[in-house]
């Protein structure tokens, strides 16, 4: 099923892998596993796929290292997770290759230690699945990430609507570090990162430009005291109301100012919103992009975990530093 199974992502790395049906023939990584087993409809419900049964394979992983994980089924459209140990979530897959359901992670292991392989599925079905995993290349790791070829291209341009924190209503990076972050405001994992971005405006100051991209649900409205959203409701005929674009606006004035964000807000009409979308690739949120002075796209991350902070607080420091 050609679809991404999540839009707001809570700590996970969305990683569509390597086009298994491609790579036969070329994979000659070591196999370190070959497991043969069963999804029945007595098994426990998967965390985040709630209504799919889901097995969990422990697989000891060497810091550093690159691993290759394959789900494959005949009865079930496969989905493939890895937690670490404590039960975090690191990446999750659904289609490996568009003429197959399974999945596949690939992964350089964050460190020494036990990981939990998950085996389920997106159609509730139960079935038989092979699992395998193999050593991976440095090859295989860029393969696997769905941005590897927007690296070092071009960013391209956004325009806006409405902007706070600032005045331009474009993106056009060039000259400085530039992070985009495409988020929303009913978006809990987008929120969850808002520490890192008033972090890192603190600490980069003028070096980092952050830039928040968000678009106009006409939904919500905010409630300042008590810190949360509410639906605008519905008119005497019954029908959803929708908010006008002022009002909107200050909405967003009141969620930034609540949230103490201090880097500059974009609304862009939703008509550029699915342009950025297909430009960056955009099929979950949070999603950054970090980009270089000379305007090239140097790092994606999807998700609101800790390991996609750490790794773009390096690169923003590698950024920063070159000439």
């Amino acid at each position: 099923m050609q679809r991404a199974i999540v839009l707001c992502l809570a700590g996970a790395m969305l990683l569509p892998a390597a086009w298994a049906g491609e790579e036969k023939g070329k994979e000659n990584g070591k196999e370190l596993l070959n497991e043969k087993g069963k999804l029945t409809a007595d098994d426990p419900m998967d965390k985040v796929l709630k209504k799919s049964p889901h097995r969990v394979h422990e697989f000891k992983m060497k810091e550093g290292s690159i691993y290759v994980i394959d789900l494959s089924s005949k009865d079930f459209d496969s989905v493939l997770r890895l937690e670490n140990a404590e039960g975090n979530q690191l990446a999750i897959n659904d289609d490996a290759h568009p003429k197959t359901l399974d999945s596949r992670i690939v992964i350089k292991a964050p460190k020494d230690g036990k990981y939990k392989i998950i085996a389920t599925c997106l159609d509730s079905k139960p079935g038989e699945y092979l699992l395998t995993v193999r050593e991976g290349t440095k090859e295989d790791l860029a393969k696997a990430d769905p941005f590897h070829d927007l690296i070092g291209k071009a960013a391209p341009a956004i325009y806006g609507e409405h902007a706070i924190n600032g005045q331009s209503k474009k993106i056009e990076p060039k000259g400085k570090v530039t992070l985009v972050d495409f988020w929303a405001v009913w978006c809990g994992p987008c929120i969850a990162t808002f520490p890192h971005l008033r972090e890192w405006h603190k600490e980069f100051g003028k070096d980092l430009e952050i830039v928040g991209v968000t678009t106009y649900f006409e939904r919500f409205g905010f409630d300042k005291e008590k810190g949360k959203l509410e639906q605008v409701g519905k008119d005497d005929d019954g029908k959803p109301k929708n908010l006008t674009a002022a009002q909107e606006h200050d909405m967003l004035k009141d969620f930034v100012g609540y949230h103490k964000l201090d880097h500059r807000i974009l609304a862009v009409s939703k008509e550029n919103w699915t342009k950025a979308s297909k430009d960056y690739r955009v099929n979950g949120i949070p999603h950054v992009a970090l980009i270089d002075k000379q305007g090239n796209i140097r790092m994606i991350r999807v998700g609101s975990g800790q390991q996609n902070a750490d790794d773009l607080h390096a690169e923003i420091k590698k950024l920063v530093s070159e000439k």
